[in-house]
């Protein structure tokens, strides 16, 4: 019965890396890069990392509980 399970979970994962193989590839296109933070200032750097840290601790502060708690 163990074996059936592993041939079953065999069989899975093999239809899996078939399926990711098979699927259409895109390289991206160095045009859509942003390069403009490659010029930027360590002030320009830094207040950009203090905006993201206020999103992230937003982010954070939702998924608490009423109590300001952490849920687990």
């Amino acid at each position: 019965m163990i074996q059936e399970q592993n041939r079953a979970a065999e069989k899975w994962i093999e239809r899996l890396i078939r399926f990711f193989r098979q699927m259409p590839r895109r390289k991206s296109d160095p045009s859509e890069a942003d390069y403009s933070g490659w010029q930027q200032s360590e002030q320009q750097y830094q207040k950009e990392q203090a905006e993201w840290l206020k999103k992230v601790e937003a982010r954070r502060k939702q998924k608490r509980t009423g109590n300001g708690e952490r849920p687990e």
